[in-house]
């Protein structure tokens, strides 16, 4: 096994491991009073990581260039996918928004998938057009038809982080790729209008950004003054494993999207340190199997997973600072989620297999 390998499932382990820890740490008290077990979700996120684990073995042994020959199979399972959240009886709402599709073992998170398949048929699509990604009829606009379309499903459910998660990683790849200047400029445009047309559209948006640059304690911007007590209590080295208080019902999804600040208590500036060190480390290692890759499509896939890891985990870890509004995305590997998880463990697969085939 190649060094790059080894440090990249270190890391995905390390998080992997200190997600399950933290998972039952911050979800015991609420699983306790809800469903009267205090490791429900734990045994859920374990029997997740399995399933996780097998994905990524299955992935890291299928030779990655075959993807380039299922895009069309992935692009279109992903909008029947978000299409059906859409359909009443199958798609299943919280709190207001509905991302999952209900079957009868668990809900299916169609956005997860979609993130990933895109991302896929993206490197696949930019790898095989090459120098002709320069011309915007018959280069560029195919991919932004595809954005568009699930950009349009994401926000019906709505969720929009996942839709700004899959316009960037777009933007950037294109960048890469060797776009016109000029074209990524009017594709920044757009996404810009885009951004304030949604946030307009919706009133909780525009209310959650208010209440982002003007905190009045109350209403949405109380899980953000809730995080950052969280992470003002940790001090440097925190107030120790298992005795956070905000996890008592204080701080909400403190074991999904906010379980970083639960981290940040528990363990301090010193536990926060080490977390950016393992995405530091995530995000190095996927850059050098990246310019290491025998092909351009190696290249792409590597880079634009890496990326897709690294930027969630990024938005996520932001958002609990307070330093972007909230936006529903997970840490990847850290925070509870089926979907999110086996996802992210597939993706780490195909970083795997571009190694093994590094020169």
């Amino acid at each position: 096994m190649k060094r790059d390998e080894i440090i990249l499932l270190t890391v995905v382990g390390t998080l992997l491991c200190l997600g399950l820890l933290m998972v039952f740490n911050a979800s015991s008290i609420k699983a306790l009073h809800i469903n009267g077990q205090s490791s429900f979700y734990l045994g859920r996120q374990m029997i997740f990581a399995i399933f996780g684990a097998v994905a990524l073995f299955l992935c890291a042994w299928f030779d990655y260039h075959w993807w380039s020959k299922l895009t069309l199979p992935l692009v279109l399972l992903s909008i029947i996918l978000l299409g059906l959240v859409l359909v009443p009886g199958i798609g299943h709402q919280v709190k207001g928004a509905t991302r999952w599709i209900k079957t009868p073992f668990f809900n299916l998170q169609a956005s997860e998938f979609c993130k990933l398949s895109f991302v896929i048929y993206l490197c696949a699509y930019l790898a095989k057009k090459g120098e002709d990604i320069r011309d915007f009829r018959r280069g560029l606009l195919p991919p932004l038809v595809i954005l568009g379309i699930m950009v349009i499903l994401l926000m019906q459910e709505p969720d929009f982080g996942s839709s700004v998660v899959i316009a960037t990683l777009t933007v950037v790849l294109v960048f890469v790729s060797g776009a016109r200047f000029k074209h990524l400029s009017l594709l920044g445009l757009v996404g810009v209008v885009g951004i304030v047309a949604a946030i307009a559209g919706r009133g909780y948006r525009m209310e959650r950004l208010i209440s982002f640059l003007n905190w009045n304690g109350k209403g949405i911007s109380y899980q953000l003054k809730q995080s950052l007590i969280a992470y003002g209590s940790g001090g440097i080295s925190g107030v120790g494993a298992g005795n956070s208080a905000q996890k008592l019902f204080y701080l909400p999804e403190a074991y999904t999207d906010f379980i970083v600040a639960v981290w940040a208590e528990e363990f301090g500036f010193m536990g926060v340190t080490f977390l950016v060190f393992l995405i530091l480390a995530l995000l190095l290692t996927g850059l050098k199997i990246s310019r290491s890759a025998p092909d351009r499509l190696g290249t792409l896939l590597a880079f634009g997973l890496t990326l897709l890891l690294v930027l969630q985990m990024t938005v996520n870890y932001w958002v609990t600072l307070g330093l972007l509004p909230t936006k529903g995305l997970t840490f990847p590997f850290l925070s509870y989620g089926g979907s999110s998880l086996c996802v992210s463990l597939a993706a780490v697969g195909v970083l795997l297999n571009v190694s093994r085939q590094t020169r």
